[in-house]
């Protein structure tokens, strides 16, 4: 059984007798996680959980409504569509955690990190907690979702509800929003350089519009012209593969907003396929042919590439945030006159994680 320890010795305040109470709570928990029909899926509500190191656990599902976890650590730690609704989380380590789907309205963020984590789906609007004052009063307290100086750099937003939350100084560099919700949320002071802004209702964000002379806005309406130039383009490519170079033409879509196709663009042979620092964040590849295709510079944060055939493909200088590679196979291309291409990943940020779910060897 893993060891429950707090932070510091500063950050604890519960007895050995709670701390071995939670852990056990805990180790239940994660085998419910590994198969519903063992363990005990977890209801640690309104609980003292400040300062606890939660690193790396599996809570998938777990019930904390209402807890402290003020200052605790969840890096990399797994809490999909669990049950966070007005806890207070403020100063929480949450780099690379999984929050996806998980209820945080109330929610306090207030100076957490959570730097390369995901939230897709996670709701953050208001909520309301049921307190009990000193004297025994039931009190009923109106909680809006506080997220003011978190870091949410480089996470993934997609679907998020932000709706009414106060997001003063948060940090949105490089993040991944799509179809991410903000109508009624405070944005003073936020910053969100170079983050994507795809399905955004840009009315929404109450900010002056040169805060986002760096990000990528949702595709112009050159970009959606340019569609079905583009889908014309890709089939004529996917012949030009299934011919041997015979029929059709090669297609180069270098620096093209690929997003208006983003969820019929892998339903086409793309061997070869050049598309250097073009934008396409967000589109499924997945189990598309993409042998010896060239993305250099292009920014794939977001996209999906599970089960893609991608040996040989370049990806240098590329941005591959949350980008999903399940089952990709890159493993180096053998060429018809007998040299072999190896699979660029050179000047990009392409995890450990990434690596052990594509396939290599």
């Amino acid at each position: 059984m893993p060891s429950l320890i707090a932070r510091s010795a500063q950050d604890c305040e519960l007895s050995a007798l709670a701390l071995t109470e939670i852990e056990l709570t805990l180790a239940r928990h994660e085998a419910y996680v590994r198969n519903s029909r063992e363990g005990e899926k977890a209801a640690l509500l309104s609980r003292h959980l400040s300062g606890l190191d939660l690193s790396n656990r599996a809570l998938a599902g777990a019930d904390l409504s209402g807890s402290n976890l003020s200052r605790t650590s969840l890096k990399f730690t797994n809490l999909a569509r669990a049950n966070l609704y007005c806890c207070e989380m403020s100063h929480v380590d949450g780099r690379y955690a999984n929050f996806v789907g998980a209820d945080m309205r109330g929610v306090s963020l207030s100076g957490s990190n959570l730097s390369h984590a995901c939230l897709d789906k996670a709701d953050f609007r208001a909520g309301r907690l049921l307190k009990t004052d000193p004297g025994g009063k039931d009190l009923i307290v109106d909680r809006a979702g506080v997220a003011n100086g978190v870091d949410f750099s480089y996470c993934s937003l997609n679907g998020t509800s932000f709706e009414g939350a106060d997001l003063a100084g948060a940090n949105f560099t490089g993040a991944v929003l799509v179809g991410t919700r903000f109508k009624g949320a405070r944005l003073a002071g936020a910053v969100l350089k170079g983050a994507i802004l795809t399905d955004v209702d840009l009315n929404e964000i109450t900010l002056p519009r040169e805060a986002l002379q760096d990000c990528v806005l949702p595709p112009s309406e050159s970009a959606l012209e340019a569609k079905n130039s583009i889908l014309f383009r890709l089939k004529s490519h996917h012949v030009w593969i299934e011919s041997d170079g015979r029929r059709g033409t090669s297609a180069e879509l270098d620096g093209m907003d690929l997003r208006p196709l983003a969820a019929t663009i892998g339903k086409f042979k793309l061997t070869a396929l050049s598309a250097r620092r073009a934008i396409a964040a967000g589109v499924d590849f997945s189990c598309t042919e993409l042998q010896g295709a060239n993305f250099e510079g292009a920014d794939l944060r977001g996209a999906s590439f599970e089960g893609a055939d991608l040996r040989g493909a370049r990806f240098k200088g590329a941005l591959l945030h949350h980008a999903k590679f399940l089952g990709a196979d890159m493993r180096p291309l053998e060429l018809k006159n007998g040299s072999i291409m190896p699979c660029d990943l050179s000047e990009t940020q392409f995890t450990s994680e990434q690596r052990a779910e594509a396939v290599f060897a």
